[in-house]
């Protein structure tokens, strides 16, 4: 019954037919009666039935019993049994108006974040757990999620099923209520011909929209400012007069050392990385056995780490760790901002396959900041930041990310360079990262000839021809 390929199933007959075999009216009762309806019980059969979850006849058996218990006995008269009947399906509109009504108003704490908190109020309770669950089985399917998914739940429940919980998670966007079988969205009961009265999508985008102002008209000027700017050019193309605001190189006041910007900074970095490294790895770095965060680290990873560094927590972990790598001073966090930002503007077409169409201008402003310590609006994104990182710095950047709990967000990945300069034939070297507590990075060492993680899904659909073999 539990076979989900046809595969499986005929595996499952002939191991039956097999234990059985000095049985053979036992195999043929089961074939002519049972097997002959397989398309209606088998798991691979009706994961291409659109039924809701409903499997089986058990809610019609229990209703059975129900209605019998409203009876008190076999033998009542017709105008007894009727309104007993009557009274018994009453009471049941009831409960299913009243739990209609708790999934418009009642909402869970953990239905509140992404990928629910769009269709949060708009579905009933138990679509909002089964999405639940299905989001919980995404994240244990990990960077497996797209090959190993299935895409049942789309057929039988109509409902998002994990892989596409796990896409709009890394577009930051959640769930929208389209996206719902409108057998889920139907939150009216009337009676008569009247029916059901379905949700409306294009008023509710139109609300979802008017709070998404609000929250809006109330934030700091420059957030008002970017968003204004962004609706004007999805609104209006074709205005001419919408321009980048001209940088201005020539300021006043103590300068940055902002070699990144330049071409041959690579090769200065590349011939002062070596130095750095060596210098941290004779007394800079931690003994991992000494270390607060062994026990959040992968567990099969520890005899290979050989140590650690951490950085300050402030909101700018991630980009301390560049800095500390390769620059060998974490304070130039802000110039592994500017690197970063600057690789992905200069190759747009390459990077909106990894952050999204329309949404490089954000993660670049997202990446771009240098006024101290900063909430989660200016955080390093793991795993897309870590595509320029690999690509400009010709690193294979190994993360190992855990947290409390494994998630799709945190996975362990190798991420190698995108595109290749010219002459380059291979990353020149490792540069490992961990994500720990679920918000803080640090930098680990790995000891020679270490077992990796597999590489990223993303780079293998997306990188450039020059990093073939």
């Amino acid at each position: 019954m539990d076979a989900a390929t046809e595969e499986d199933y005929e595996a499952a007959v002939d191991i039956m037919k097999d234990k059985w075999a000095s049985y053979p009216a036992v195999i043929q009762y089961v074939e002519n009666t049972w097997l002959c309806h397989k398309t209606k019980f088998v798991t691979f059969w009706t994961n291409q039935v659109l039924h809701y979850g409903n499997t089986s006849t058990c809610r019609v058996e229990s209703q059975h019993s129900a209605v019998k218990m409203w009876f008190d006995s076999s033998t009542g008269s017709l105008d007894t049994v009727w309104a007993r009947v009557h009274s018994h399906i009453g009471n049941q509109i009831i409960a299913i108006r009243n739990g209609l009504e708790a999934s418009r108003s009642k909402i869970g704490q953990k239905y509140r974040q992404l990928p629910l908190s769009r269709i949060n109020g708009k579905v009933s309770q138990h679509c909002l757990k089964v999405l639940d669950e299905e989001t919980r089985r995404m994240r244990e399917l990990s960077y497996q999620v797209h090959e190993r998914c299935g895409c049942a739940m789309r057929v039988t429940h109509g409902l998002p099923c994990a892989c596409q919980i796990h896409d709009s998670l890394a577009a930051g966007t959640g769930l929208y209520i389209r996206q719902i079988h409108p057998f889920w969205r139907t939150l009216v009961i009337r009676s008569g011909d009247d029916g059901t009265v379905p949700g409306n999508d294009s008023t509710e985008n139109a609300a979802h929209f008017r709070s998404l102002m609000e929250e809006v008209i109330v934030s700091d000027p420059a957030v008002l400012q970017n968003v204004s700017r962004i609706i004007e050019e999805e609104l209006h193309p074709d205005h001419s007069d919408l321009r980048e605001p001209v940088v201005n190189h020539r300021v006043r006041g103590r300068p940055r050392n902002n070699d990144t910007r330049r071409d041959r900074s690579y090769f200065e970095h590349v011939n002062r990385q070596h130095t750095e490294r060596g210098a941290r790895q004779t007394g800079d770095v931690n003994d991992i056995s000494q270390s607060r965060y062994r026990h959040s680290l992968p567990g099969p990873m520890l005899p290979y780490i050989t140590g650690w560094k951490d950085v300050i927590g402030d909101g700018n972990c991630g980009f301390r760790c560049v800095a500390e790598f390769f620059f060998g001073d974490q304070g130039r966090w802000y110039d592994a901002r500017e690197t970063i930002a600057n690789e992905v503007l200069g190759y747009r077409a390459l990077y909106e396959r990894i952050y999204g169409l329309g949404r490089l201008e954000i993660n670049v402003q997202r990446i771009r900041w240098d006024g101290g310590a900063v909430d989660s609006r200016h955080w390093m994104v793991a795993i897309q930041d870590l595509f320029p990182i690999a690509t400009w710095f010709n690193t294979a950047v190994i993360i190992l990310g855990v947290g409390q709990t494994p998630t799709c967000y945190y996975p362990c990945l190798t991420i190698l360079p995108l595109r290749a300069r010219r002459g380059v034939t291979a990353p020149e070297q490792e540069f490992v990262i961990a994500t720990v507590g679920g918000s803080h990075f640090i930098c680990i060492e790995l000891a020679p000839d270490s077992p990796l993680p597999p590489i990223a899904g993303w780079w293998t659909e997306n990188h450039d021809p020059s990093v073939d073999g």
